[in-house]
């Protein structure tokens, strides 16, 4: 971003008032979650209609309200929040005709709470100041437990005083708030600790496959593993699949996942990063995902894993 375009969302953010009036697009597990939050804390809340109709008439119930189009809920909101698949569907919500940028408004702030890919940043921003909007790049951490427990961590990129004017409609579905830097900062940091988390699953996967082909009490050996450094919390999301069949703790499609790994290797390649692993955690999940389980969640890996073994999977 120029230093003239950094000065103008500056002076646009001075006039900033307080976050009333929320519009919510995007009504997944993540999503849903965070709009029933954003209810709870006494924010107005506007959603997108869907074809799709169970999430939205739950939220009606509490009292939300519908928009016909983005861009009618834009020109109702103070703040627009995005919790879509990733950067084709921020990219469609934002600049179709009846998009976000054509209800953009000044004072309006667009929020993406997506991982999506970190090059949209700056042209989201550009589009929304030319309307005297402000964009922030806002993923979220954590699952969609968490989600309606409303502590989700948020990592954020953008101007620090628009960031701040956030800070309490990010307190209504956020246990913390990470100001990570300039625009595009929470889409890289995102992508960054999705790459640690997605290839911890991807060695958990191997070594209990490895330990089962070798004959050992897999049980018990998830007992020493939580006692040393193998122990991590995407070990405590996943492991129960393998131990119990309960793929709960991690409700993140491997296709997803895939996606990820393709953006964090773009990212790291930008970088001028090595990315010897992340192919290789990439290659698995694109193997998953080829092997028909692009649809399963993450802790299901330890089935792929087990039919390349030539194992047939048995759980205590």
């Amino acid at each position: 971003m120029s230093r003239d375009m950094s000065r103008d969302m500056s002076r646009d953010s001075n006039a900033l008032q307080p976050v009333k009036r929320v519009g919510m697009i995007g009504l997944g597990l993540m999503g849903s979650a965070i709009a029933h939050n954003i209810l709870r804390h006494g924010f107005e809340l506007t959603v997108l209609a869907h074809r799709r109709r169970d999430a939205l008439t739950k939220l009606a119930d509490a009292g939300a309200s519908e928009a016909a189009t983005a861009a009618d809920l834009a020109r109702e909101a103070d703040v627009v929040l995005i919790c879509v698949t990733g950067t084709p569907q921020v990219r469609d919500v934002l600049f179709r005709e009846d998009g976000v940028l054509a209800g953009a408004h000044p004072g309006l702030i667009v929020v993406d709470s997506s991982t999506s890919d970190p090059g949209l940043a700056a042209e989201a921003a550009h589009a929304l100041q030319a309307k005297g909007a402000a964009f922030v790049d806002a993923p979220v951490n954590r699952t969609p437990k968490e989600a309606a427990q409303g502590k989700l961590n948020v990592l954020a990129g953008g101007e620090a005083p628009v960031v701040d004017a956030l800070r309490p409609l990010f307190a209504a579905y956020g246990e913390t708030v990470h100001h990570l830097g300039a625009h595009g900062s929470g889409y890289r940091a995102k992508l960054i600790h999705n790459f640690i988390a997605q290839a911890n699953a991807v060695v958990l996967a191997e070594a209990f496959g490895t330990a089962r082909k070798a004959g050992l009490d897999l049980a018990e050996f998830a007992g020493v593993c939580r006692l040393s450094g193998a122990h991590s919390k995407t070990f405590d999301r996943i492991v129960p699949f393998v131990l119990e069949g309960d793929d709960s703790g991690q409700q993140f499609a491997m296709r997803n996942a895939a996606k990820d790994m393709r953006s964090y290797a773009a990212l790291a390649t930008e970088a001028s990063s090595t990315a010897i692993v992340a192919e290789a955690v990439r290659q698995i999940y694109v193997l998953a995902c080829n092997l028909g389980h692009g649809e399963a969640y993450v802790p299901r890996l330890f089935d792929v894993i087990d039919a390349l073994n030539g194992v047939e999977p048995s759980r205590a």
